[in-house]
């Protein structure tokens, strides 16, 4: 099993038994993600019971996340998918659906998009796959030609490449979705198609006026807005997330690479978590095996310092559900093992530069202890706060939390080299001690090993115990 990266699964149609999630959570899933875009809250009530199931099944802490569809331009309903092959025609109209297939015509419930569209504009669909150049407008429709093959369904987003639609951060429909997530006890909210800081602030105010604010807030980084926004967004959200597929459309897809190294670089910076998601094992939607090129791509992710790898078409809509979990996790550990000591380093740097915060300098204290004597690292942290800047100060070595705090230790699950365990203790004394004996039990320390252990800043003194573990 990966120490450091951690893995995120998106559920969907392929993944929705609960013998499938118990499996992924078996195999090594931190986190389940649940795309508010598709489905109805009956699918995800389920998803989100399946979930709750196998975290207590294999005795971990797992976290949820809710996926919001946000400022977005969707397709409506259509009953059969419209097929285009390059150079045929088609009709977007104003509307909420359509028989598709022979008319080949697309519903698109928004009128702001007929508003903006001109001639020339490209429409960009489908992770980039899909290209259509609009050839004439109309008052309530417009005429495209598809410059690559495509295969249009129901519910997908179409991006006006170089244009940003002035749309709302949040729709009613958000607004129900989050309900849903508070509701059903989610620990992070993935807010789609963030422009600037306030797109933030506008969410985090609403958790906070519906009793949710311990909810984190992802932040996904796929506008050009996002892009020049980035420090602000960054310092504001709870985490950023690379959405390539999105960040594909807006941008030139020789572009994906260096983008993916800016946001990753500048979330280690601001010590945030960071994950990186789509496409990453593309292929593995209709085959068993991943490409060469797609474990490089995995590989270099891993040797940026992520947090997380999130897995989406694959395992929500892909015949191959279970053998993508394994084989992510397969490479994530073989490049662990091989390459990523090596890089570690150069990425705790990055990491540790510009601490001006006494209780970061405190745990950037404990954690080159810990790593100077080659010891094991416990933190016992009631609200997680400990933890999480021990995460992001990217230690060479795991850091075995103790929480009696379920949601707290979900949170922080999906967090870069941070084992979460529970234990059940009303004094940080108590919990440290309990933290190391859970810890033993559990394997994850041995007798003989020399052990870091502390609770973290509390005035009017803090305690670090260095020891050696002894039957």
């Amino acid at each position: 099993m990966p120490l450091y990266v951690k893995i995120i699964a998106s559920i969907g149609p392929a993944s929705s038994d609960p013998n499938t999630i118990l499996n992924m959570a078996k195999l090594g899933v931190s986190g389940f993600r649940i795309n508010f875009a598709h489905g109805t809250p009956e699918d995800w009530a389920r998803y989100v019971d399946a979930v709750r199931s196998a975290e207590a099944r294999v005795g971990k802490p797992i976290a949820l996340i809710g996926d919001l569809q946000g400022p977005s331009i969707r397709v409506g309903k259509i009953e059969k998918p419209v097929v285009l092959k390059k150079g045929e025609t088609a009709k977007f109209f104003l509307g909420t659906e359509a028989s598709g297939g022979d008319e080949k015509a697309v519903p698109i419930p928004l009128s702001k998009f007929f508003e903006a569209i001109e001639e020339g504009d490209i429409l960009v669909m489908d992770d980039g796959r899909a290209r259509l150049r609009v050839s004439a407008v109309y008052p309530d429709y417009v005429e495209v030609v598809a410059l690559t093959d495509s295969i249009i369904t129901s519910r997908k987003t179409v991006d006006v490449q170089g244009k940003e639609i002035d749309l709302p951060t949040l729709s009613d429909y958000d607004f129900n979705c989050i309900k849903f997530a508070a509701e059903h006890d989610f620990d992070y909210i993935g807010l789609s198609f963030v422009r600037r800081g306030s797109d933030i602030d506008l969410l985090r105010d609403y958790l906070r006026r519906i009793g949710r604010e311990d909810m984190g807030i992802i932040a996904k980084i796929e506008t050009r807005s996002a892009v020049e926004n980035l420090d602000e967004i960054i310092e504001k959200s709870d985490a950023v997330l690379v959405a390539r597929g999105d960040l594909g459309m807006n941008f030139g897809l020789e572009e994906i690479h260096v983008l993916q190294s800016k946001i990753v670089s500048k979330a280690i910076e601001h010590r945030k978590p960071v994950i990186v998601a789509t496409q990453l094992l593309e292929s593995m939607i209709e085959k068993p095996v991943p490409t060469r090129a797609e474990v490089v791509d995995v590989s270099t992710a891993i040797e940026m310092g992520v947090d997380a790898l999130m897995l989406t078409g694959e395992t929500s809509v892909g015949k191959y559900p279970l053998e993508a979990v394994s084989w992510l996790i397969k490479i994530a550990s073989f490049v662990e093992k091989e390459t990523l000591k090596q890089r570690i380093r150069a990425i705790a740097e990055k990491a540790r530069s510009n601490i001006q915060n006494i209780k970061t300098m405190f745990v950037k204290g404990v954690v080159e202890l810990a790593e100077d004597l080659n010891a094991r690292l416990v933190v016992f942290s009631i609200h997680g706060n400990t933890a999480r800047i021990a995460s992001g100060l990217r230690p060479s070595i795991p850091v075995f939390v103790g929480s009696p705090n379920p949601k707290v230790l979900r949170k922080l699950s999906i967090l870069w080299s941070l084992q979460p365990i529970y234990v059940d203790a009303q004094s940080y004394d108590e919990g440290l001690q309990k933290s190391i004996e859970k810890a033993l039990q559990l394997g994850y320390i041995e007798y003989g090993d020399l052990v870091v252990a502390t609770y973290g800043l509390k005035e009017p003194r803090q305690r670090i115990e260095v020891l050696r573990v002894v039957g």
